[in-house]
């Protein structure tokens, strides 16, 4: 019997208007009414992926930044931690200042940059943070990094993520969010070993958790899981590795995988 849900918001739980639909409200009551955890699980920062989860009165521990940081947001405790070393997030950034590429830094749940551009005024859209700007990274940073992420077109950022160099493979978990953010973290970090912790946390069985996802960066909490399952818009990649694959998120695919696993309707 599953116990708990981990869920990927963008484009899986929220609608691509970053909405939840009226038929998901209601599959997250079903959820409650029963005592089943719900896990967000974003590449999102904690503090985004905390406002999500207040809206929709859920305050179970949240998996933020692809899996590098795991908080409760009750008291704001940090329940689980893996973050770059300030000497390697250098690195990462005068790779994006030889390349000419927007870069963003997370340091203690605050959202660094440098310039302030449309592509800033994007992300704080889809946010809902403020950015703090810096003048100069490699002078600033001195302290371990959770996250770096460029900001580009995709192509662009495909074919600088297949000249990388070598020893990056080793030091970072490297992947695409969105097709135009390309992101560093701790090579451990993965929201499959973060779902791990918080498994561990509630003392469960892998088969007693679900996780829903879309992108590539749920690849590895959805084959963590006892049943993963894929939206309809997920990538190719996710839907092989998943159990089965749902409607899309418009068409409130995480009630449809909540209806199947539990035999219910919404």
């Amino acid at each position: 019997m599953i116990k708990l849900v981990a869920t990927d918001l963008d484009d899986t739980l929220l609608s691509k208007d970053l909405t939840v639909t009226e038929k998901n409200l209601k599959a997250i009551e079903f959820l409650k009414q029963n005592s089943i955890i719900l896990i967000l699980a974003s590449g999102r920062p904690y503090p985004s992926v905390k406002k999500v989860a207040y809206d929709l009165q859920n305050f179970y521990p949240m998996i933020t930044y692809q899996g590098a940081l795991v908080y409760d947001p009750k008291n704001d405790k940090k329940l689980y931690g893996c973050e770059i070393k300030p000497e390697d997030a250098k690195e990462l950034v005068r790779l994006a200042k030889d390349e000419g590429i927007h870069v963003h830094i997370y340091i203690d749940n605050i959202w660094y940059v440098e310039v302030m551009n449309e592509k800033t005024e994007y992300y704080k859209n889809l946010t809902k943070l403020e950015p703090h700007r810096v003048e100069n990274f490699l002078e600033f940073i001195d302290r371990p990094v959770t996250k770096v992420l460029f900001f580009d077109e995709h192509e662009r950022l495909k074919a600088l993520k297949e000249r990388l160099p070598k020893d990056f493979s080793k030091k970072f978990n490297i992947m695409f969010s969105k097709p135009f953010f390309l992101e560093f973290t701790d090579i451990n970090v993965s929201k499959g070993n973060a779902l791990k912790f918080l498994t561990e946390y509630y003392d469960l069985k892998r088969e007693e958790v679900m996780a829903i996802g879309d992108g590539d960066n749920d690849i590895s909490m959805i084959e963590y899981a006892g049943v993963g399952v894929a939206v309809g818009n997920a990538t190719e990649s996710l839907k092989s590795a998943a159990n089965f694959v749902v409607a899309s998120c418009d068409e409130s695919g995480f009630a449809e995988a909540i209806e199947k696993v539990f035999n219910v309707h919404f």
